[in-house]
């Protein structure tokens, strides 16, 4: 249990990559407690890997919040870059502001639960001080989002833009007993689907198929390697190309595999990997970040198979964790998770150039949400 605060805190703001350094192992404490940090990329290691991977174009901007001792309670991770703002209309990208932005890592501030509210009041203080900031990025939150309410309200206040045109659901399954528990409250005709699914896909591959787990400092390079080998053959390639084999990539990968925040789960035949659940673990949360598969075995059901699989492995080793499969509407999300939340895109503006750039959100939202309803309109029409 985290010890109470007094009011007398002090907050600080740290732009410089050596001083963020030097409070890893504080920040880290914080980001360790259940329900203080919103995921993986808020603990003081991704941070550092952001500058590292894109230090050329971004510097840190981390808020501190320490008590009446001097003892760090809680913070806000972000970085400062110039941005590019557009909205995704279909195919079709409209430029809507290019200027410094603070993107803030995660969904708000990191901090156990009984110091959160007085972390956000400090840190929401410190950035409407600060004259410089005038656009802040949270690039997926839960909604509403409580930092960006408070920063909304009073003098110097920021206007709140949603910039995802179409509403969002992040979905979960929230913390199970036991994995039996859990296949028990999914029902025998779902569980017993899953479970047929999942048997085929290794009879029809046959013995060469097995399941590999790469959790060790020790595998992070096989498992760059295959990630490559896999990343190059799905769908994923064209849309995002990723390096899994950067040397700062690796080395984040050995951290958090060394505190046990890694987990790779790959679908193997022989030697050659066809599907992959790529996750992190951080304070009793797992989230699955990262899905695929070989093209060349989509009809065989190998993804959603292995997100199965891997949904066991991690609730038999880790009960009572969190599993966040994040925003979207994948199939196999409306199958496994038991819970959804609302969940968007937040920029916080202020200023006469940001507030008229971004003020076309809201119209651009409303004709593109009627337009998204009118073409599933006639598309139920057209099937019946």
């Amino acid at each position: 249990m985290m010890p109470p605060v007094s009011e007398s805190t002090t907050c600080e703001t740290i732009q410089s990559e050596a001083a963020l350094r030097e409070l890893r192992d504080e920040l880290a404490r914080v980001a360790d407690h259940p329900g203080a940090a919103s995921g993986i990329v808020q603990h003081p290691d991704w941070l550092l890997y952001e500058l590292e991977w894109r230090g050329d174009i971004m510097s840190p901007y981390l808020i501190v919040v320490r008590d009446g001792r001097g003892q760090v309670i809680g913070y806000a991770p972000m970085l400062a870059y110039v941005h590019h703002a557009r909205v995704a209309l279909g195919s079709y990208y409209l430029q809507i502001y290019r200027g410094r932005v603070l993107r803030l890592l995660g969904s708000g501030v990191v901090a156990a639960e009984a110091h959160r509210g007085l972390v956000e009041r400090q840190v929401a203080t410190a950035l409407l001080h600060d004259r410089r900031a005038r656009v802040i990025r949270i690039q997926e939150t839960s909604l509403p989002n409580p930092l960006a309410y408070t920063m909304s309200m009073g003098a110097h206040r920021f206007s709140l833009v949603q910039s995802n045109m179409l509403d969002q659901l992040n979905w979960s399954i929230y913390p199970q007993p036991s994995l039996a528990d859990y296949l028990a409250s999914l029902g025998s005709k779902k569980r017993n689907d899953l479970s047929r699914r999942l048997r085929n896909v290794y009879k029809k591959l046959g013995d060469q198929a097995q399941l590999r787990i790469f959790d060790t400092p020790e595998s992070v390079d096989e498992y760059g390697a295959l990630m490559n080998q896999i990343y190059a053959r799905s769908w994923h390639a064209d849309d995002m190309p990723i390096d899994w084999q950067t040397p700062a990539r690796l080395t984040l990968f050995r951290k958090l595999a060394q505190d046990g925040r890694l987990i790779g789960h790959m679908l193997m035949l022989g030697a050659r990997p066809i599907a992959y659940v790529h996750g992190y673990r951080l304070a009793g949360r797992y989230l699955l970040d990262d899905t695929g598969y070989d093209e060349e075995f989509s009809s065989l059901g190998v993804g959603s198979s292995l997100i199965f699989q891997a949904v066991q492995d991690v609730m038999t080793r880790f009960p009572g964790e969190t599993i966040d499969f994040g925003y979207g509407d994948n199939q196999y999300k409306r199958v496994l998770a038991n819970r959804q939340t609302p969940c968007g895109s937040l920029y916080l503006v202020r200023g006469s150039v940001p507030r008229a750039r971004f003020g076309v959100i809201a119209p651009l939202r409303s004709i593109y949400r009627s337009l998204h309803g009118m073409r599933r309109r006639e598309q139920v029409e057209g099937a019946g």
